[in-house]
C-alpha cells in the first residue's frame, strides 16, 4: 500500500484515508488487490492492482467492471476516479473499453 501512495504522491495526489478491501466481501478469488482511498480534495478513488502472468483480455475487463459494481454497493457510493494498475500486457480492446468507461490505466507502476 505504501508503494501505491508514494506512486500517486509523485503524480501530485495526496491521500487522506486508505483502506484495503477484502476480496471475500466482493465474492471474488481473483489475484487482485483492491484499495478505497479519499484524496485531500475529498474525491474518492478505487484502485485495482492486478498481478497476473498472462495477457489482460476484454473478458478480464468485464469481470473487473462487475467487481467494481459490487464495490460501489459495498461502499455505498460511486467512486470519482477508478484506476487499474497492471504490470503485464493488456489487450487493445480492453484498453479502449476502460477508457470509454472513464478508467485510468497505469502501466508504469510495477
Amino acid at each position: 500500500m505504501k508503494r501505491v501512495v508514494e506512486y500517486f504522491l509523485d503524480k501530485g495526489i495526496l491521500f487522506e484515508s486508505v483502506s484495503e478491501i477484502d476480496k471475500k466481501l466482493l465474492n471474488t478469488r481473483k489475484k487482485i488487490s483492491i484499495l478505497s482511498l479519499k484524496d485531500s480534495k475529498q474525491k474518492y478513488h478505487s484502485i485495482y492492482i492486478v498481478a497476473q502472468k498472462s495477457r489482460f483480455l476484454i473478458k478480464n475487463a468485464l469481470e473487473l467492471i462487475e467487481i467494481d459494481e459490487r464495490l460501489q454497493k459495498l461502499e455505498n457510493h460511486n467512486f470519482k476516479y477508478k484506476h487499474l494498475m497492471i504490470s503485464e500486457a493488456i489487450c487493445s480492446k480492453a484498453v479502449q473499453y476502460f477508457k470509454d468507461k472513464g478508467w485510468q490505466l497505469h502501466h508504469d507502476f510495477m
